[in-house]
């Protein structure tokens, strides 16, 4: 029996969890300008996660 390949849509959706993708809930535009303090950019990542995994260790290792 020869396997079936994926659609484009489906290759792209099965990737869809290693960020957040642009859609309809977005949160562009929540943050307006640059946080002013540590507080601040926690209660942000409190709404949405907006920052790369990657680069949220760097900052907790700093």
């Amino acid at each position: 029996m020869k396997k079936r390949e994926k659609t484009n849509q489906e290759i792209i959706d099965s990737y869809d969890y290693l960020a957040n993708a642009a859609s309809s809930m977005d949160c562009t535009g929540l943050i307006p300008a640059a946080p002013h303090s540590e507080e601040e950019l926690e209660s942000y990542q409190d709404v949405y996660q907006f920052e790369t995994p990657l680069e949220n260790l760097n900052k907790k290792e700093d």
